[in-house]
């Protein structure tokens, strides 16, 4: 993954100050550039007009999964949905447009390829597809331009390139040895179909397994069974107005992206990230399916859209209200929002006990919020069953000065197993301390004498 989604957020601190609301502001932004793009590409594929109006207004409200990884900052979504437009876009008019034979063009096209699979392999799913449209549509006659696609791409990764070169082959380990545990075909397969699709098209959220409730769920079942079935029985009767190899290339993307879904380790994520290229097959797909209803009744068209603007902003406002809120945490412990910070920070502040042990998920938000004056090590799990990864301590600079802090604190987060460990082993050692909850929160303080974690068996790798 590359650094690209942290240069912009950088940039944006220097407009905005160092604030969150610099690093919404970037997602935002990306998105806005997805859906002028989407419009964009609509309006190109699509030939009518109101394809186009159709699909930026699908893109407005969309499914609570695209939601949640388009606002917050996880290193590359936003910047893939935008790049994957780009290469789509470029590679169909090198492709089957005007210009198949231009030098710039196809190596824009390889420039824009190379950055975005520098920023996220995931970026991969756009050029495979476009690589075997253009070799099926020219085979190789147009080599030449193929080698300067290809330079052109080793020019947008050139930093991939180097990091593999430097750390002995770690980009390439990180592509190809997925951090998720092993799956089956079978394992894949479910997930695919009871909880990565279905998090797409809306019917669950990323941070749970619950679907909507079953009317709502039916009724969405329901639409997109319907808009299948009309987009199919329009193209047979040729009554879709599509652009000349629009079809393959949206068609081959979908392929593409099952069978690496589902042969891969990535097919057992739950979250439905994963599934974020198939997001604009998604928003053409109900664009098109309204088009098809709004040529028959224009009020039958304005009605099946505003289904869908209207299911997708009931998931959007079912999940806002609900205790986690928009959130990428899947367990209870983590699923903690911003509400009780400026209050930690205030209770650490206020008893000095501005260095200690978190986890994760704690650890950097308080450095970043209190502008690096509080600084936890992230050496305390976040897990259930107590299971840490050491590279969740992952900035040695913030281990080093609190291994040579002669004062600590420790700070868990909704996990009373932990808690009650804790206060087991500071009483075997004979460790007198205070205990105060502070929202979500619970921070172990005044310990009558300095402790890590590795002296009561936490912060190393916990097999599992």
């Amino acid at each position: 993954m590359g650094s690209l989604d942290s240069w912009l957020v950088a940039g944006a601190f220097q407009v905005f100050g160092q604030n969150v609301f610099a690093i919404r502001f970037v997602q935002i932004f990306l998105y806005l550039i997805f859906m002028i793009t989407t419009w964009g590409m609509a309006r190109r594929f699509f030939i009518d007009l109101n394809v186009a109006n159709f699909a930026i207004w699908v893109t407005a409200i969309p499914p609570v999964m695209v939601t949640t990884y388009t606002t917050i900052s996880l290193g590359g979504y936003g910047e893939t949905l935008v790049f994957g437009n780009l290469i789509l876009w470029l590679g169909y008019e090198v492709i089957f447009g005007a210009c198949n034979r231009k030098w710039l063009a196809w190596l824009a096209l390889g420039v824009i390829s190379g950055m975005a699979f520098w920023t996220l392999g995931m970026a991969g799913v756009y050029i495979l597809p476009l690589a075997v449209v253009g070799l099926w549509k020219h085979r190789f006659r147009l080599a030449g331009y193929y080698l300067v696609c290809a330079v052109g791409f080793l020019i947008g990764s050139f930093p991939w390139w180097v990091y593999n070169l430097i750390y002995q082959g770690a980009s390439l380990d990180v592509l190809l040895k997925s951090s998720l545990p092993p799956s089956t075909l079978l394992t894949n397969l479910t997930v695919f179909f009871f909880f990565g699709i279905p998090g797409l098209l809306g019917f669950r959220p990323p941070s749970s397994p619950d679907y909507l409730p079953w009317p709502l769920s039916l009724a969405v079942f329901a639409f997109f069974s319907a808009a299948i079935y009309t987009l199919v029985r329009s193209y047979r009767k040729g009554n879709l107005k599509v652009a000349d190899g629009v079809l393959p290339i949206l068609g081959v993307l979908v392929i593409c992206f099952t069978i690496v879904i589902i042969f891969s380790n990535y097919g057992i994520d739950l979250t439905g990230r994963y599934y974020l290229p198939l997001y604009l097959v998604y928003v053409f797909g109900i664009a098109l399916f309204v088009w098809v209803g709004w040529k028959k009744k224009p009020i039958l068209g304005y009605l099946l859209l505003s289904f869908v603007l209207v299911v997708n902003g009931l998931a959007t406002w079912r999940v806002a209200a609900s205790q986690a809120k928009f959130t990428d945490q899947f367990t209870q412990i983590t699923m903690f929002d911003n509400q009780y910070d400026d209050e930690l920070i205030t209770f650490l502040r206020e008893h000095d006990e501005l260095r200690g042990y978190t986890n994760y998920w704690v650890s950097f938000r308080l450095a970043f919020l209190s502008d690096e004056d509080i600084i936890y090590a992230a050496k305390l799990p976040y897990k259930d069953d107590l299971y840490y990864n050491p590279a969740n301590n992952r900035y040695p600079a913030y281990d080093e000065i609190v291994s040579t802090s002669d004062r600590m604190a420790y700070i868990t987060s909704r996990h009373p197993v932990l808690d009650a460990l804790l206060r087991k082993k500071f009483g075997a050692l004979g460790i007198s301390f205070l205990e105060a909850q502070v929202g979500d929160f619970r921070v172990f303080y005044e310990l009558s004498r300095v402790v890590r974690p590795e002296e009561i068996g936490l912060g190393f790798e916990t097999p599992r």
